[in-house]
């Protein structure tokens, strides 16, 4: 349903977004080291260096920049890449808020 505000007629479940560490149905790879996920590990590190300066879509963007960027090796020798995907309905770009010293951490 449409919801009437000073910029316009907008919907309710507008300003959502959503980040994928792969499209639907290819694979998502993880470090054997015990680190965790591509994805995760990029998506922790890169918040928790720019959540004061960036914005959460250029955060994710760089996220996905890293991510797609790893090369992984099959036991048959082939080249593997994981490509993220962003959906976002955002009108305004979102900066997360710190308060009393606390920022994002994981």
């Amino acid at each position: 349903s449409a919801v009437e505000d000073d910029g316009g007629i907008t919907t309710k479940s507008s300003d959502f977004i959503q980040s994928y560490a792969a499209f639907y149905g290819q694979k998502s790879f993880r470090w054997t080291e015990g680190v965790g996920t591509w994805y995760i590990s990029a998506l922790c590190r890169i918040f928790k260096e720019n959540h004061k300066t960036m914005d959460v879509v250029s955060m994710i963007t760089d996220v996905h920049n890293e991510v797609s960027n790893e090369k992984a090796r099959t036991r048959r020798g082939e080249d593997c890449l994981q490509c993220p995907r962003l959906e976002h309905t955002l009108r305004f770009k979102v900066q997360l808020a710190v308060k009393n010293g606390w920022g994002w951490w994981c």
